[in-house]
């Protein structure tokens, strides 16, 4: 299945970069472009497409403002942000409005085919290299005792293939078990740890040291 992506950044040659890396891939068609947050919104309500790759900083209104508004008028929309900001804050509120990506554009060449593939199966990517902002970042779900929370020599095996961003039937085949299994531990990791999303998994990994950041 083609999935159509709209591409939304007040730099012309960031959308045309993009378009390049996309341009003989047959599993994405470029259906738009938008220059400014108005134009991004306007574009994402005629196109309606099945991937935005989003700015934060544009004219008119900013990525981050943008974000809320699309995902109520077009929920099956996946959003990934493509921009230069490292701050913990932008990281922060990024997941916290639900976007599904978040790359940097000094990145973006390596890395868009790779998110685009992890979004398409319905997880989250965001650059290993940014992994330890979502650590630092204030947490503000209520966590669970971490000192009194143990997990299974298997529950580890899972979690550091999530991080590592296997599918659920490459887990499968590295852990001779079926991916409902797979995704069925998944569940109970989020349930027992208290956490709600992929990028939760990755901070709790990675400040827990089951994985290392530089992996």
């Amino acid at each position: 299945m083609v999935l159509s992506v709209l591409i939304a950044d007040d730099h012309d040659i960031i959308r045309e970069g993009i378009k390049s890396i996309l341009q003989n891939n047959e599993e994405y068609v470029v259906c738009g472009e938008a220059g400014n947050g108005e134009e991004a919104l306007h574009k994402s309500e005629e196109l309606k497409p099945d991937i935005l790759l989003l700015d934060i900083t544009m004219p008119k209104q900013s990525g981050l403002d943008l974000i809320e508004q699309i995902k109520y008028i077009l929920p099956d929309t996946k959003i990934i942000i493509i921009t230069m900001h490292r701050a913990n804050i932008y990281i922060d509120k990024a997941f916290n409005l639900g976007v599904n990506g978040y790359l940097l554009k000094e990145n973006v060449v390596e890395d868009l085919l790779p998110a685009l593939r992890c979004v398409r199966r319905g997880e989250v990517y965001i650059n290993p290299k940014l992994s330890q902002y979502l650590i630092d970042r204030g947490t503000k779900d209520k966590e669970p005792d971490e000192e009194n929370v143990i997990l299974t020599e298997r529950e580890n095996d899972v979690l550091r293939l999530v991080v590592a961003g296997k599918t659920a039937k490459e887990i499968a085949e590295a852990l001779f078990i079926s991916p409902r299994t797979v995704e069925n531990y998944k569940n109970n990791l989020l349930k027992k740890l208290n956490l709600h999303r992929t990028s939760d998994l990755i901070k709790y990994a990675i400040k827990h040291k089951i994985v290392d950041v530089e992996e």
